[in-house]
């Protein structure tokens, strides 16, 4: 070094910094915790995806079994033809069981009685008698401009059961991103349809495919002939 007051020449500050810099690329102290802080992020992301993309397939699954079961139920009847109050209301009651354990309050139920007339109606089905939990709308009698008869329904004068089950899930992160994709309110609205053929009832008129009705319902009208 010099003597004091004295500078340094730019010879010895350049090959001072050059001495630094390869020291500093030579060094590993601290590289995996560098590495750890970039990654972990990432790893995080998807771990939260993973689990939120489960949750979200397994509540579908159970909204589609509980569309299943209501449907099911319904077809087969009761011992008598309307269905009483108490056995709609059982069938949809111990179906909201399947949810479990995902909150069952804001699930909505439809389930409706359907008829085939090709004729008249073309493949618009004709709802003959409704019923739906206290939070839903039992579907008008009458024709359905929103419905279309299913294949393997599309005889005139089938009958069968169209059970409509409506869920919000709510993600347990990512409630804005949820929103952008068309969502409301941070939650996805869950919607299962199920047909499901007739199995109970009995027949009304000259048609001989049976008919369930549900409870205050009356008997499809006879298809055009």
């Amino acid at each position: 070094m010099g003597s004091p007051g004295s500078f340094a020449s730019p010879a010895r500050v350049v090959q001072a910094i050059r001495i630094r810099v390869r020291s500093f690329g030579r060094a590993t102290g601290g590289v995996s915790a560098v590495e750890f802080a970039l990654i972990f992020p990432i790893m995080l992301l998807l771990l939260v995806g993973i689990i939120e993309l489960s949750n979200g397939v397994d509540n579908w699954r159970k909204v589609t079994l509980l569309s299943r079961a209501v449907a099911d139920l319904t077809s087969q009847g009761d011992k008598q033809n309307p269905m009483t109050d108490a056995a709609m209301a059982d069938i949809l009651r111990s179906a909201k069981l399947i949810l479990r354990p995902f909150d069952t309050t804001n699930v909505k139920i439809v389930v409706s009685a359907l008829g085939v007339d090709l004729k008249g109606f073309s493949l618009r089905p004709v709802v003959c008698s409704s019923a739906a939990t206290d939070n839903a709308q039992a579907r008008a009698t009458g024709p359905a401009s929103d419905l279309s008869v299913p294949q393997g329904f599309q005889v005139t004068g089938t009958r069968y059961i169209l059970a409509e089950v409506t869920m919000p899930y709510a993600p347990m992160l990512g409630s804005a991103l949820v929103n952008q994709l068309g969502g409301t309110n941070g939650r996805i609205t869950l919607t299962v349809n199920t047909p499901w053929p007739t199995r109970g009832g009995q027949p009304y008129g000259v048609n001989p495919y049976s008919e369930v009705l549900l409870p205050k319902g009356s008997p499809c009208p006879a298809p055009v002939t």
